[in-house]
């Protein structure tokens, strides 16, 4: 005969059950702005029936004894956050990718009056102005000016451009730290989460903490997940996380790419050659990008100075018959060959009558202005292929406007690729999210409704036992006494 206290322990366990409940929709609800929490639920099972006896016909009866919870499970889909990762890291690369094109195209800025565009438009003018009858003074001192700002812009240009590298390289390192933090919070992480469901619990917190940093380290690197009975996580093949160990990786400054750093495994200092994620475009960005429009800004530079030196060389001030260069080497002013490292302007043409106005020499050359008509003309002349400065005639083909305005466009273009693809990797990446969110996120709608509805049950258990109670007091105090 089943226990007069059965029907008690049974609204006990639905008060239990049901407080649960309400613990896991308040723990929902507070964590609802909470960033990689997703929603709970609490898995309510009947518990084993009990042998009541037997029926009229000699069956077995049983009758439930209550309700347990099984466990609190999380809202969770494999699937998405794997595909969540994966396009992460595509979107990763061309977010850093794209804002490191956007400081480019901040640096070789032509929309103002200090662009090189127009510096080179106030170069050329100033010929044409010394070229003209009467083009004094004036004229001369407006091609020693603009020739140095030339000088000073191309100049500038390399600063900010080496800047640029540094910033990226910086920028490596700290994301090498990020790293090496995040997989020792996942590896402690790694070891609390099986040390707590080794008794059986679920340590749901601890998962979202974990997968929240997996789904962070996506973005920044090319990294596969080992999912087993823990999470290990390999980079480039390699594991850097496994069970509760983590290993490090340090942004080694490498003497033959002029100090700047390469990523090694700290263990071995064996090299990494990161695949994907926003590290790769920093590499990329510091390495190739600036490296292949610096290396044509200095062929422009080569090629500009080369030619106004040949011809100036060629000709005459109305000072003297002494044959200079206009631009020399900062270092050896008798050296004509410059580029971007070294170029200098000719410090004996501060005497602006110094200038090879002319191609015949003084006395009497006053008026001969030959000289600047030919290195106006350089303007127009093809002395550029379509990536260096070109001695050989049969190689060029493109002016210095042309030249330009070429690796210009370049630079647009490769802004413009990264601008669609990080916008059309957002737009999966949002997807994804918008998919997780359906089914991962809280929704306060939701969690309001399980709200009242266990708060009903719990009223409702609570009723149970109440009318147990009574049914005992019954039993206890009543029964036997009557006519007493």
């Amino acid at each position: 005969m089943r226990s007069s206290f059965g029907g008690l322990t049974i609204g006990i366990s639905a008060l239990f059950a049901q407080q649960r409940a309400l613990d896991v929709t308040g723990h929902n609800i507070s964590n609802v702005n909470t960033p990689g929490y997703s929603r709970q639920i609490v898995m309510h099972s009947s518990t084993l029936p009990s042998n009541v006896g037997r029926s009229g016909n000699n069956k077995l009866m049983q009758a439930g004894t209550g309700v347990s919870v099984q466990e609190i499970r999380q809202y969770r889909d494999i699937f998405l956050d794997q595909k969540l990762r994966r396009e992460s890291k595509e979107l990763g690369y061309w977010e850093s990718r794209q804002a490191g094109i956007e400081e480019l195209e901040a640096i070789f800025n032509d929309n103002t009056e200090e662009g090189l565009q127009s510096v080179m438009n106030q170069l050329w003018n100033s010929w044409s102005q010394l070229s003209k009858p009467g083009g004094g003074l004036t004229a001369r001192a407006l091609v020693k000016e603009s020739t140095l700002a030339f000088i000073e812009t191309v100049k500038n240009l390399d600063v900010m451009l080496t800047n640029f590298r540094k910033n990226r390289d910086n920028e490596i390192k700290e994301n090498v730290a990020k790293i090496n933090s995040m997989t020792k919070t996942i590896a402690k992480l790694n070891y609390d989460i099986k040390k707590i469901e080794a008794s059986g619990s679920q340590a749901n917190d601890y998962r979202d903490e974990r997968d929240r940093l997996i789904n962070e380290l996506s973005k920044m690197a090319n990294v596969q997940i080992i999912q087993d009975k823990t999470i290990n996580i390999a980079i480039e093949g390699r594991l850097i996380v496994e069970d509760g160990r983590s290993e490090e990786l340090v942004a080694y400054p490498d003497p033959a790419s002029d100090g700047y750093s390469v990523i090694k495994w700290k263990k071995t200092m064996e090299d990494i050659d990161i695949s994907g994620g926003s590290i790769k475009a920093l590499i990329d960005t510091r390495d190739e990008l600036v490296n292949g429009f610096r290396e044509k800004l200095n062929q422009f530079v080569i090629g500009i100075t080369s030619e106004i030196n040949k011809m100036h060389y060629e000709g005459f001030g109305n000072k003297d018959n002494v044959n200079r260069y206009m631009f020399v080497d900062a270092n050896n002013s008798n050296n004509p060959n410059v580029d971007l490292s070294n170029i200098s302007f000719n410090m004996e043409l501060l005497d602006i009558n110094n200038i090879a106005s002319a191609l015949s020499p003084t006395p009497g050359n006053h008026e001969d202005n030959r000289n600047c008509v030919r290195i106006f003309d350089l303007r127009l002349q093809d002395i550029f292929s379509a990536n260096s400065y070109e001695t050989n005639d049969a190689n060029r083909k493109f002016n210095s406007d042309e030249f330009y305005r070429s690796f210009i466009s370049d630079l647009g273009l490769k802004g413009m690729e990264a601008a669609t693809s990080a916008q059309a990797q957002r737009t999966l990446v949002d997807q994804v999210e918008y998919r997780r969110a359906a089914l991962m996120s809280v929704s306060l709608d939701e969690e309001m409704s399980n709200l009242i509805k266990y708060e009903h049950s719990y009223n409702a258990a609570a009723r149970v036992v109440n009318a147990m109670d009574e049914m005992l007091e019954a039993i206890v105090n009543k029964i036997g006494l009557s006519g007493r």
